[in-house]
């Protein structure tokens, strides 16, 4: 633990700096926040930001890696929804299309009637694509 550094204090202070526009000073706080606080409550926040940050930069596949690292880390919290939606979204940067239209398809799945979910619905139709995988083809043979 830092000497005289709370968590509220280490987050506070790495969220101010992203505001201000000190983003490479932003990232290594929540980096310092997590290795110091990684299981607390606010831990996915900080882990969310990261991604963010790159996000922001134009560094789109640490942002990947950032907002794969909430997902597996911190599966259910607040940020999840948030965590995929950008996650898809940095993946569209990368070119990897099919994997962004999974992971918008999933945020439509898990988290119906939500504004990221109405935000997914409108990025697959931009991308020309449906909003629901296609079904499994029936190997069944049909009756007449």
């Amino acid at each position: 633990r830092a000497p005289g550094v709370s968590a509220e204090e280490l987050y506070q202070n790495a969220m101010r700096d992203k505001s201000a526009g000190h983003l490479e000073m932003a990232l290594q706080q929540f980096a310092e926040y997590l290795r110091l606080f990684g299981s607390t409550v606010t831990a996915p926040n900080a882990q969310y930001q990261i991604g963010e940050i790159y996000y922001q930069n134009g560094d789109f596949e640490p942002a990947v890696k950032a907002f794969d690292m909430l997902l597996e880390k911190y599966p259910e919290n607040n940020k999840t929804p948030d965590a995929m939606y950008m996650k898809g979204m940095a993946l569209l940067k990368t070119d990897q299309r099919n994997a962004a239209v999974q992971e918008f398809r999933e945020v439509i799945k898990r988290f119906k009637g939500t504004d990221l979910a109405d935000k997914s619905r409108d990025r697959l139709k931009s991308l020309g694509v449906s909003t629901t995988a296609p079904a499994a083809r029936s190997t069944k043979k049909r009756s007449r």
